[in-house]
């Protein structure tokens, strides 16, 4: 082996670092009151291990289990590019590598393959590349790119709990795939360029009808206040079960249930063709509301009266009838 590791046997045996899927049930079993030692058990780890992520790991939010891993990570980066810092064999054998063309990737893999284990991760590499530490080195210089600045790559925050919770559109009862009922909806946003004002879409599947409520901004709250206050004062009791994609302005999903007493089902990520009622509506919608427009200068009563245009029109899969004829016969009240 090319690197020790400075770890006994003894102890990997007794001990275990917490994964991804380990926080998420220790999240959930704290807000149901569970005793620390009864966590411990389901998650298969010693009590004390449990105590140290709580005191690590929280914020002044409490304990969220994507911002501990998130935490855990970054000690982890932190402490192998710790490991380049100061003289060693291994960060000699990287400099070296490095000034040989070497790419970060091709020496983490070499390094493993002559080790029998992972002795540095490619990312570790370049972490030190472009730290303060090294910037002196110009190691940059050597890398197929030479960029003297390390763009950071873009990733959606997991939000495993939040995942965790919601109920799929695989769950969602046939009556409401077939259309055979009323007061089943699809929802969705229409954003603009340049702000963060944005239509709140909605359309019931089986009469067809659209609703569009101007939205202030894509923040969670925002887009479930706007909804649960039109929802109580014009729709109300016409709710039964609400279909929505994975976007960040759906996260306070909880609260729409709780506070329209409905269920409400997601499509499978970057599938927003299986709630297919609204996508068409709002590109009929994108005709009159281009991307482009300053949605700031949007009215709610401009906005109905172009979703009324909508309504009023006649439609081959209801015989022929309008959205708002077949809406106010079902439920007895007009929508807009």
């Amino acid at each position: 082996m090319l690197f020790k590791s400075s770890r006994s046997d003894a102890m990997t045996e007794h001990y275990r670092h917490l994964q991804a899927e380990d926080r998420v049930i220790l999240y959930e079993l704290i807000n149901q009151g569970c005793a620390i030692q009864d966590i411990a058990n389901v998650i298969g780890c010693h009590k004390t291990t449990i105590y140290r992520e709580l005191h690590r790991n929280s914020s002044e939010l409490g304990y969220r289990p994507d911002m501990a891993h998130q935490q855990y990570r970054q000690r982890i980066y932190d402490k192998r590019v710790s490991l380049l810092e100061r003289p060693s064999e291994l960060k000699s054998f990287i400099i070296n590598k490095l000034k040989e063309s070497w790419s970060p990737e091709l020496i983490s893999g070499y390094l493993k393959r002559k080790a029998g284990r992972n002795i540095i991760s490619h990312e570790t590499i370049y972490r030190f590349i472009y730290s303060k530490t090294a910037r002196h080195l110009k190691l940059y210089r050597y890398l197929y790119k030479k960029r003297r600045f390390r763009y950071p790559r873009v990733k959606r925050r997991r939000r495993m709990v939040m995942k965790a919770r919601k109920r799929s559109i695989h769950s969602r009862p046939s009556s409401i795939n077939n259309r055979s009922r009323y007061g089943h909806w699809e929802g969705d946003l229409i954003l603009f360029r340049h702000t963060q004002a944005n239509l709140f879409t909605l359309r019931e599947r089986k009469s067809r009808l659209v609703i569009a409520l101007k939205n202030s901004s894509r923040h969670a709250k925002s887009t479930t206040k706007t909804l649960v206050k039109y929802m109580k004062s014009s729709l109300k009791k016409t709710v039964k079960t609400l279909t929505l994609d994975n976007g960040v302005e759906f996260l306070d999903f909880e609260t729409m249930e709780r506070k329209l007493k409905t269920l409400i089902y997601f499509c499978d990520p970057y599938k927003s063709y299986q709630k297919g009622a609204i996508e068409n509506a709002n590109r009929l919608l994108r005709t009159v509301f281009p991307r482009s427009m300053n949605a700031e200068k949007l009215s709610q009563k401009g906005v109905d009266k172009a979703v009324k245009k909508l309504n009023d029109r006649p439609m081959k899969c209801l015989g022929f009838k309008t959205p708002n004829e077949v809406f106010l016969k079902a439920f007895g009240i007009n929508a807009i």
